[in-house]
């Protein structure tokens, strides 16, 4: 009876959930990011990561591009990468999609109080057609006479939040300007900054630190005119698959990140982190849900 019992016993162990893959110590991980910049660029900066995680977590770590902002979603919720870069938006649809199996891992210190840029082309700005204006309503009585493009559709602070605060001010980007709005499919926020400067577009809506990083002459042909409250965007997102212990190892190793560390430093620049990483409660993220399904989901898709 007791050799029937321990059978039994070895048996359920071996189908227990508690004893399966999933929770032993994974010996590869793989990430992701949002292709919201220059692509070639990013590939060297996640190389880079790649590397210095490699080091800290003791297993090799990999980049898989992501060609959109859903397939990076996707991919984290469908087991092809284990943690992901993510902006506000798609930060938000990665833990809706999870179900309870995501969680946010890191953020960076300006991503609790993120900002979008308004710019305008230089030579309206120049000519007196467009200035500077500290209440976003300003714009609604010309809006008629300029052109507008946000960025990718499901870019937090080039389409999300810029849609949010002018329609909050009573301007309809898809009946208010000239033309229907544009957006920026591919080349992220620096194909925004690029449209506005070269004049293709008068005004457009960017990531404030892709502003703050590009060419002097790039901001000097495309000025701010204005600048939106704060709201939180992006974030490091990782999957429970990976186990509690691993998970505290990615936010650490991101945490962790020192500038007074000249190899640190250098990451925490390429990601345009202020000071560091901290860890951060998902629930922050709440306030960009209700921005997102505040919106026909057609204007995200």
């Amino acid at each position: 009876m007791l050799r029937t019992t321990l059978i039994l016993a070895a048996s359920l162990l071996a189908i227990s959930p508690a004893a399966t893959a999933q929770d032993a110590a994974p010996k590869e991980l793989r990430f992701t990011v949002i292709p919201d910049f220059n692509k070639g660029k990013l590939a060297d900066t996640c190389k880079a990561l790649g590397e210095h995680l490699t080091k800290k977590l003791g297993v090799p770590v990999t980049y898989v591009p992501a060609n959109d902002y859903t397939m990076a979603v996707n991919a984290l919720v469908s087991n092809k990468v284990d943690f992901a870069w993510l902006g506000g938006k798609t930060t938000v649809d990665a833990l809706d999609a999870g179900k309870g199996q995501t969680m946010v891992l890191a953020t960076r210190d300006i991503d609790l109080d993120f900002k979008t840029y308004f710019i305008a082309n230089k030579k309206l700005v120049d000519e007196g057609k467009l200035k500077k204006i500290d209440n976003l309503a300003d714009l609604k009585a010309m809006a008629k006479d300029f052109t507008f493009t946000f960025g990718d559709k499901n870019s937090t602070s080039g389409h999300l939040m810029p849609r949010f605060f002018l329609t909050a001010a009573g301007i309809d980007p898809n009946k208010a300007f000239k033309s229907e709005c544009g957006y920026q499919a591919s080349g992220g926020h620096g194909a925004t900054l690029k449209a506005v400067a070269s004049g293709a577009t008068d005004i457009g809506a960017l990531n404030f630190t892709y502003w703050e990083k590009a060419s002097a002459e790039d901001k000097a042909n495309a000025p701010i005119i204005f600048v939106t409250p704060g709201y939180v965007d992006y974030a490091w997102v990782g999957h429970q698959r990976l186990g509690k212990e691993m998970n505290l190892k990615i936010t650490e190793a991101f945490t962790k990140l020192d500038k007074k560390n000249a190899e640190d430093k250098a990451i925490l620049d390429a990601w345009s982190a202020k000071e560091k990483f901290q860890a951060a409660d998902g629930k922050l993220w709440d306030s960009i849900r209700k921005v997102r399904d505040s919106l026909p989901a057609g204007f995200l898709q």
